[in-house]
């Protein structure tokens, strides 16, 4: 039954979405691929879509929601050791993970000040698919596989709330013909998965500045895709930071109610980000390079991985 779970999300969502007049198709791909490396938080693929709420109304937090519609997406992360030839890992390295998840956001207030309320609900554990995925992936590539994979996290389902509040273009500015804005944000998230308050900020520059808030928004938890079209074609480079007091890291110190593997988890991150983003009326392109705090005692440099997101609104 766990082999079919990511399938099945994703044919649940799939028909969720077509019924509820779907104006969003959202793909996100994370991998340390595009930064040289394969360690760690190695990959990541999320799809979503925005449907109609109207038929669950009444459910929070789909009753809190300023919109007729909310962002679902169904995801999957895959967390390794730095050291993926050894058969038994380091122990003090983070552990082996998979993580199957379905995440659901409102916006409760969308003016000066933005709400996000989201909801994700999912599996960690050999359900999730993750040693099938990166296998599967490193054969089509001719990589050497990965030989940890028995000795990963058990399956756990996770639950986990957020809130964030963000403050768009709390500053402006205009520079040889072309445009840039500064966005502050700040919020919370609990959960079995990550438990942690972060904030932080995202400096904008370019032509013709889409409202696509928080497209450039890379946390812990999975990304929430502001983007629904623009009025004009438009481009902007963007370098954001983000810090954390990280309270709970389900990949690092290993299942919440069985024992098994884990490691000492580090309390404060720091994370810089940096990206290129181009917008049509219709169709938005995002690069962006993340360099990741330390989050574990002993862990040898900082993590680096890419983003890449690619979103169409009709």
């Amino acid at each position: 039954m766990t082999r079919s779970l990511a399938p099945a999300a994703f044919a649940v969502l799939l028909s969720g979405a077509a019924a509820a007049d779907t104006h969003l198709v959202s793909l996100t791909i994370d991998n340390d691929f595009f930064a040289g490396l394969d360690e760690h938080y190695t990959s990541g693929i999320q799809a979503s879509f925005l449907a109609d709420i109207a038929p669950a109304r009444c459910l929070p937090p789909l009753r809190w929601s300023v919109d007729e519609q909310a962002l679902l997406a169904v995801g999957q992360r895959i967390y390794t050791p730095a050291n993926t030839d050894a058969a038994v890992p380091n122990p003090n390295d983070r552990p082996y993970a998979g993580w199957a998840y379905l995440m659901a956001d409102v916006r409760t207030r969308a003016d000066t000040v933005m709400d996000h309320v989201s909801v994700t609900v999912g599996l960690v554990g050999p359900g999730s698919g993750g040693r099938r995925v990166q296998d599967w992936f490193h054969r089509s590539t001719s990589e050497g596989l990965s030989h940890g994979w028995d000795k990963q996290l058990r399956n756990e389902p996770t639950l986990m709330v957020g809130f964030e509040r963000a403050w768009p273009a709390v500053a402006t500015f205009a520079l040889g013909g072309q445009s840039g804005d500064l966005a502050l944000r700040a919020g919370a998230t609990a959960g079995t998965p990550f438990t942690y308050a972060a904030t932080g900020a995202v400096l904008r520059f370019g032509r013709h500045l889409p409202a696509d808030l928080p497209s450039n928004h890379i946390s812990l938890a999975p990304s929430v895709d502001g983007f629904r079209g623009a009025s004009r074609f438009g481009w902007y480079a963007w370098t954001g930071l983000e810090a954390r007091l990280v309270a709970r890291n389900l990949f690092i110190q290993g299942n919440t109610f069985r024992s098994g593997p884990g490691a000492g988890m580090k309390r404060y991150g720091l994370d810089g980000a940096a990206g290129i983003v181009a917008a049509w009326p219709a169709v938005r392109v995002g690069f962006t390079l993340v360099r990741r705090g330390r989050e574990f005692d002993g862990q040898g440099g900082h993590d680096k991985y890419g983003q890449l997101a690619i979103s169409y609104a009709y």
